[in-house]
């Protein structure tokens, strides 16, 4: 089997970085496509569930808030699981890639299925079970996707400054899934439709096909890295490699960088949606989908022309400080949140996308760079290659924080400050007042916490480099 190792080609580089063959262009888009794909995959559900389980078929918000936290309580035993299979696979086709094609076509059915409800359902009995059980079967094909195209990601290339330049093609895909997710309500809502649930069936098979079609290049045509290391290396326990990989200091750093961030963003996606409806736009639900939606552009635009600047600044100033520039633009943000979210002028919120999108994009492009190196880390320390168990769990924490803050966005905050969908635009002015104290403050204090946290991060590009080359000596001792 010929190997898919970079080879070192060129001269030491800043900080004594060895210098490696960059990874092709059609590889990093290929495999940036996969990325859209299980974007879609993961995100879009969350961000549905309020509009059509709440709004639209009456389901308790409390329920919602069920539902969403016992999917990802069920990715606590699925993640671990996939890691640890992708790890000690060994295929003519790789370790990755075949789970990457299997998972990407058993998610697009998965996800045509959950928004295709059969009428009928009682909202607080049979909707529930079916929502339920609807998406954990969802997210256990999604999983299989996931973990493989993160694990994939992290072992493309040795080097410290190109892993950021794959990512950046990552993070352009994850922007377009980004922009086309704020708007699937409003298009389940669109005048072609009988009613928004005959549009909801239309979006879930839609979403499906994309989901597969857009991971196919990641799948025939990515290569995956450490390719003749993984044929040689031993079968690694599966309860070793879970607490090895939990005691790792990096990576620990990185979780809570991860908490702080995601619990903010997405309190962000799962209130947002209710105060553009019953507070800016007076509760009006085609009107607040639609300031969503054209918030969505407007963020997307953003996160274009920031992309290859923030990817520009990394290799500059390095990982760390870019990633603090990503954080302090989260927490300006937040604090506009409060006072250009207003019914006095609708559109005045646009002007939050740019700030909010900036630090999202930078976080996701510079925090996935760092996972890379906390692999090498681990190697540097325990000698095994386990990128598929990080991808796991990190995958596994993103999730349950994710799930986590759309449980209480979505569902039992709504339900503890009193909102009432039946209600409609007549809620009380104290829900109201609680709903935009929550989807401003709370992002700004936990920016705050990320920032003071990043501080304590220890894997600086002299450390990356010392740890480099000491793999390097490592492996061509072995070779």
């Amino acid at each position: 089997m010929a190997s898919d190792e970079k080879k070192e080609v060129g001269p030491w580089g800043e900080e004594g970085m060895p210098v490696y063959e960059p990874i092709p262009m059609h590889e990093k888009i290929a495999y940036g496509s996969g990325t859209m794909a299980q974007d879609l995959s993961v995100n879009s559900i969350k961000n549905l569930a309020g509009p059509i389980f709440n709004i639209t078929l009456g389901m308790s918000p409390t329920l919602v808030g069920h539902a969403l936290l016992l999917m990802r309580v069920w990715d606590a035993f699925t993640d671990p699981v996939m890691g640890w299979i992708s790890d000690n696979t060994k295929s003519r086709w790789g370790r990755r890639r075949p789970y990457i094609f299997v998972g990407a076509l058993l998610s697009a059915i998965a996800y045509a299925l959950i928004l295709r409800v059969p009428e009928g359902l009682n909202p607080d009995g049979n909707l529930f079970y079916y929502f339920l059980f609807a998406s954990l079967g969802l997210y256990t094909c999604v999983t299989i996707l996931q973990v493989a195209n993160n694990s994939l990601g992290f072992e493309m290339s040795h080097d410290y400054h190109e892993r950021t330049n794959i990512f950046a093609y990552r993070t352009v895909f994850s922007q377009v899934a980004k922009f086309l997710i704020p708007y699937l309500y409003f298009f389940c809502q669109m005048d072609i439709f009988v009613d928004t649930m005959t549009g909801a069936k239309y979006v879930g098979a839609g979403l499906g096909i994309l989901i597969f079609v857009f991971a196919m290049p990641t799948a025939f045509f990515t290569r995956e890295g450490h390719a003749e290391q993984a044929e040689k290396q031993e079968k690694i326990p599966a309860w070793w490699a879970i607490k090895t990989t939990l005691k790792t200091r990096p990576f620990q750093i990185l979780v809570g960088l991860l908490f702080a961030t995601i619990f903010g963003a997405n309190f962000h996606l799962a209130l947002g949606t209710y105060v553009n409806i019953y507070y800016v736009a007076g509760g009006d639900t085609k009107f607040g989908a639609e300031l969503q939606g054209i918030g969505g552009i407007v963020g997307t635009i953003t996160a274009f022309i920031a992309i290859p600047l923030m990817t520009m600044i990394s290799i500059r100033i390095g990982k760390i400080k870019a990633l603090n520039i990503s954080l302090w633009c989260i927490v300006i943000g937040s604090v506009l949140k409060w006072f250009c979210y207003t019914p006095a002028s609708p559109y005045l919120q646009l002007a939050v996308q740019p700030f909010l999108r900036i630090g999202d994009m930078g976080f996701w492009l510079l925090i996935t760079s760092m996972k890379a190196d906390v692999c090498d880390w681990d190697e540097w320390k325990t000698g095994f290659r386990r990128e598929g168990m990080y991808g796991a769990a990190t995958g596994y924490f993103q999730k349950v924080t994710q799930s986590v803050t759309f449980a209480l966005g979505s569902g039992y905050v709504l339900s503890m400050i009193g909102f009432n969908a039946a209600l409609g635009p007549n809620q009380d002015p104290g829900v109201i007042l609680w709903m935009r104290i929550l989807f401003s403050g709370l992002p700004f204090v936990l920016g705050l916490g990320g920032i003071l946290l990043l501080r304590t991060y220890p894997i600086t590009e002299k450390k990356a480099a010392e740890i480099s080359r000491e793999l390097d000596r490592r492996h061509a001792e072995v070779e």
